[in-house]
């Protein structure tokens, strides 16, 4: 008897059954789309509530309906993508520790 086990199409190679279950719907391209579109326009009716709600004079950019929450996602977003040329600048390369370096002992 084989030990292999045979993938379903919705999971993953040893993935458990009740994560394909509850999960596989996330996998789609349309599920990505719907939550995308969903997140912005849930965004736009949070923002516009706040210019209703929330009346104070705007006297600079900071008082402008969801400036903090906008400021802060490019914010991170700046910080996190900035994250992939700045580990490819400090990378070591993969054989970095089986070189000989020429330090005390390492040349024994």
């Amino acid at each position: 008897m084989s030990d292999k086990r045979e993938h379903s199409h919705h999971g993953e190679a040893g993935e458990h059954p009740l994560s394909v279950l509850l999960f596989s719907c996330m996998r789609t391209k349309r599920f990505r789309q719907v939550m995308l579109v969903g997140l912005g326009v849930l965004g736009l009716i949070l923002i516009g509530l706040e210019a209703l709600l929330a009346y104070k004079p705007i006297k600079d950019l900071t008082g402008l309906p969801g400036f903090y929450g906008v400021f802060g996602f490019l914010a991170f977003g700046l910080a996190v993508l900035s994250g992939w040329p700045l580990g490819k600048w400090l990378r070591r390369p993969a054989d970095y520790y089986e070189k000989r370096s020429g330090e005390a002992g390492r040349d024994r």
